[in-house]
């Protein structure tokens, strides 16, 4: 079975959760993408509900189906946000921010009742660490943040190797926001709160992608279907 219908699955089940009359929010990435083409299938019930999203590259796809997302600033609350995770460990800890859209995401989950992340079954880890950690940054002083960031990492242990997030054509990648974003490669990472803290308090940093505490089950994909795992 491919990854693709792994994310397929994950995504069914989320798309069982979505009612008429909700807001929605959209995350970002090819697994959301995913539950937006599912979601597209069901017309008498896309057409009842408001969305907002976590990036203009979701918006531009959300459009194909016709959904329009409204500006975050339209809704007081939102009913429930669907989006994927680049990790999660098995306290249900996740490293998100791949898809450059990490701090609207944190947004969207900040304002959600109900937060479903979907994943296949590659994405679910031991610890936290193997993908690199993103960083969403000012474009300001790239080079002193690195090494602020060395600092904090030494702090808990780790030497990552720390890398601007570059375009094909070798230009930085610029998030929505107007920021720039920093790979960590961290290896095993043993206490994610400490690291998040260390790093979060540097000056220049807007948000890391640590989203941590923040679930109570995932939607997890396989050959077999589709799970959903719950975390303590």
């Amino acid at each position: 079975m491919t990854t693709q219908q792994k994310k397929i699955n994950a995504a069914k089940m989320a798309l069982k959760r979505i009612k008429r009359g909700m807001c929605v929010g959209l995350g970002t990435g090819s697994t959301t993408n995913e539950f937006i083409n599912l979601l597209g299938q069901e017309k008498q019930l896309l057409k009842t509900l408001r969305y907002t999203s976590s990036s203009i590259q979701t918006e531009i796809f959300a459009k194909k189906y016709s959904i329009i997302c409204e500006d975050i600033d339209q809704f007081d609350h939102l009913d429930v946000t669907v989006d994927g995770a680049d990790e999660v460990s098995r306290r249900g800890d996740m490293i998100k921010g791949g898809g450059g859209a990490l701090l609207r995401e944190k947004m969207l989950a900040s304002i959600s009742k109900d937060y479903l992340i979907i994943v296949d079954d590659t994405k679910m880890v031991e610890y936290l660490g193997h993908f690199p950690l993103p960083i969403e940054i000012m474009n300001f002083s790239p080079n002193t943040t690195i090494n602020l960031l060395k600092k904090a990492f030494k702090a808990c242990h780790l030497d990552p190797e720390i890398v601007m997030r570059l375009n094909s054509d070798s230009s930085k990648v610029i998030t929505d926001g107007g920021n720039i974003i920093l790979d960590c490669h961290c290896g095993k990472i043993l206490d994610s709160n400490l690291l998040k803290e260390k790093i979060e308090e540097i000056p220049n940093v807007i948000t890391s992608g640590f989203f941590l505490n923040m679930l109570n089950s995932v939607f997890v994909g396989d050959q077999e279907g589709s799970t959903e795992v719950f975390f303590e």
